[in-house]
């Protein structure tokens, strides 16, 4: 019970109003306020947190994905390479050829680089090139007339990245469908590099017309998944074919080294 006042008269004093105030209507409700502000921040930050995991999780499984399906693509070239190529020496050896050790030397460097290389997500474009001239160098082993086969390298090709294996399957058709049954071949190719611009041409007569239904097409389809995958806004692919002639032109925007 609050205290009496009285005077000095002994008459009692009101207590005056001011004293009998409630506190202000936001004093009252401020607290529920900022606990409800608390639990809004809590729960955003939560929610997005939990977004943020679900993207990077989102993303990983992508990433590992596309890593799967480049492993697989590249698996399958290798095999079709070596196929190719066993065929070569065996044609050499069949004919009791004195070429047969050094088709084996170039085989063995040939594997060397992609045994040792092509696991690498790129590699130096020097090397590429190289890998390109030992498996022509194969080829005109076993050709009878190498007479119509030329290669032309213009540009610096150092310091210069791309994806390994990527060009070997233009050249394997076209020595595949541009050689006839006597064993001549048609195949130009040519490779421009300007700044990181690489200019591929390769163009080969038709000689033949037989196709396998099982593995015809394999190394094209394989190359356009490829490219769709590690230069999907940095390629531009154009194939033309008439009668007798195949051509594919391919402009590719290189990775560099860091200087």
């Amino acid at each position: 019970m609050a205290q009496r006042i009285f005077d000095i008269n002994g008459k009692e004093i009101i207590r005056d109003k001011i004293f009998q105030k409630k506190p202000p209507f936001f004093f009252k409700f401020f607290p529920s306020l900022f606990y409800l502000f608390i639990v809004s921040i809590s729960t955003l930050i939560k929610t997005l947190s939990e977004f943020y995991t679900n993207e990077q999780n989102k993303l990983i499984s992508e990433t590992n994905k596309t890593s799967t399906e480049l492993n697989y693509l590249r698996k399958q070239t290798n095999p079709h390479f070596l196929f190719n190529a066993l065929n070569s020496i065996y044609s050499l050896a069949y004919k009791k050829s004195d070429l047969v050790p050094d088709a084996i030397v170039t085989l063995s460097e040939m594997m060397r680089y992609m045994l040792y290389e092509t696991d690498n997500k790129a590699v130096s474009l020097e090397k590429e090139i190289n890998y390109i001239k030992n498996y022509i160098d194969l080829q005109k082993l076993r050709l009878n007339n190498i007479e119509n086969i030329f290669l032309n390298i213009h540009g610096d090709t150092r310091n210069k990245l791309i994806e390994p294996l990527l060009l070997i399957s233009f050249i394997e058709n076209a020595f595949k469908y541009g050689t006839d049954y006597k064993g001549a071949a048609f195949v130009k190719i040519k490779i421009s590099i300007e700044n990181n611009i690489l200019d591929f041409w390769i163009e080969n007569k038709i000689e033949n017309q037989i196709k396998d239904p099982n593995n015809s097409g394999i190394g094209l389809t394989n190359i356009k998944n490829r490219l769709n995958i590690l230069y999907p806004n940095a390629h531009q692919l154009a194939i033309e074919q008439t009668d007798n002639k195949y051509s594919v032109h391919l402009n590719l925007e290189l990775e560099t080294l860091e200087k």
